[in-house]
């Protein structure tokens, strides 16, 4: 092709100089000048072809930037003839010490992006920025956190953050299939006062200093405050309103009653799936070693309740329901990501919550490991619901007072009163 092209530009150039009005001598050595330079640019050109003809080495793509695919014409003589083939090109690998200086990179950048809106370490008020790559996608990260009361697994900040707390973040970079966790803390705390907030605070200050004033028979209110006049109207007890407020403070108790029961009923809920919660993670565990997938195993666990449900061999298991849901979700459309974050959120608890994760960490990436994790997990929920257990009969041995208590007496009193007639006899 080269060739072609320098053959074009040479006719072109010959065919211009052969119009011009030169003598004869001059127009033969412009010729001969001409070809000798086409000459040379077409033995450059061919060298190039031929260099690209038999390439031997290739440049790998940066850490980060993925693979890449190239087509080569291959020929090998006797057995390949311009055979077409597809080459993938893998990014270059890292020594152990260039991954070592990403990991350290890495974390000097998350300290940095982590915080987002907000301005230290110390003072979280605002929701997290949870990269997923970085060092331009070298390193992949993923994140877990010690208390999911306080930040959920995407980072959000929990609005009832109502005094500081430490929660401890594990970020898990991947660099090249090694990893390194980093653990760091960050102190969530509550978030600063409002305009409005910071303004009603300026005013009870205000009239708390004018009270303070000696010898005034009389508090002045202000009149202005920050530039904005103040408009002063005394709110009376209107004693006619006393059969309204009687009959909202009888709905009110009837709501509290109500809201008594639901946090009951709660509580029931809170304590029945962490009884329930190392059952499931040792059901988990003990089929994925059998080799089923996790949603297989999921599924199983999950229909193996119902069938039992329904045949009324057993009674309503609030954990086993929301495995239900999940199945349901999945078998309507829901992705399975999505129906495992909503199981997470659904729970309320941290155990759970940490379930989830670990599980969307498996669907996502295909995590090692995953029944090991589980196996840990499982250890730890086990040693919880002895806890639990100890605590329920300190619980009810607290209870037990009062009616011990009342039989003492009881039993006092059977003794002594016959003592007292007799003397008094």
């Amino acid at each position: 092709m080269y060739w072609y092209a320098a053959g074009a530009v040479l006719c072109g150039i010959a065919a211009r100089n052969m119009k011009r009005k030169v003598s004869g001598e001059k127009k033969f050595y412009e010729a001969l000048l001409i070809l000798t330079g086409g000459f040379l640019l077409a033995m450059v050109l061919w060298k190039i072809d031929m260099g690209q003809a038999d390439q031997k080495k290739v440049l790998r793509n940066r850490p980060g930037q993925g693979l890449e695919e190239r087509t080569y014409e291959v020929s090998a003589e006797g057995i390949l003839e311009k055979y077409l083939l597809q080459v993938q090109i893998e990014e270059r690998k890292l020594t152990k010490k260039e991954k070592e200086k990403y990991f350290e990179q890495a974390k000097q950048e998350l300290d940095q992006v982590i915080l987002g809106e907000n301005t230290a370490k110390e003072k979280i008020t605002e929701s997290l920025n949870l990269p997923a790559v970085l060092q331009n996608g070298a390193v992949e990260a993923e994140y877990s956190f010690s208390d999911y009361e306080v930040f959920d697994p995407e980072g959000k900040l929990s609005q009832e953050v109502t005094e500081p707390v430490m929660v401890e973040v594990t970020a898990e970079l991947t660099c090249q299939e090694e990893t390194c966790l980093y653990r760091f803390f960050l102190q969530a705390v509550p978030k600063g006062l409002s305009e409005k907030e910071q303004y009603q605070k300026e005013l009870e200050e205000l009239i708390a200093a004018e009270n303070k004033e000696a010898g005034k028979d009389y508090l002045k209110l202000p009149e202005t405050l920050a530039g904005k006049p103040l408009i002063w109207k005394e709110q009376k007890e209107n004693r006619s309103l006393i059969a309204v407020f009687l009959g909202i403070a009888g709905a009110i108790g009837v709501f509290l009653i109500q809201e008594e029961e639901k946090k009951r009923k709660e509580s029931e809920r809170r304590r029945q799936m962490l009884l329930d919660y190392p059952e499931i993670v040792s059901k988990l565990s003990l089929l994925l070693g059998a080799g089923m997938s996790i949603f297989s195993a999921w599924e199983k666990i999950a229909e193996t309740y119902r069938k039992k449900r329904e045949k009324k061999e057993i009674k309503k298991r609030y954990a086993y329901e929301e495995m239900l849901t999940v199945l349901y979700e999945i078998q309507s459309g829901t992705g399975e990501l999505q129906a495992f974050e909503n199981f997470g959120e659904r729970c309320h608890l941290g155990e759970y919550r940490k379930l989830s994760s670990l599980i969307l960490q498996n669907v996502r990436k295909g995590a090692k490991g995953m029944q090991q994790l589980l196996e840990e997990e499982e250890r730890e929920a086990f040693e919880q619901r002895k806890a639990i257990a100890k605590k329920a009969g300190e619980e009810a041995g607290t209870k037990l007072l009062l009616p011990m208590g009342i039989m003492l007496v009881i039993v006092l009193v059977i003794l002594i009163l016959p003592a007292g007639i007799s003397l008094n006899g």
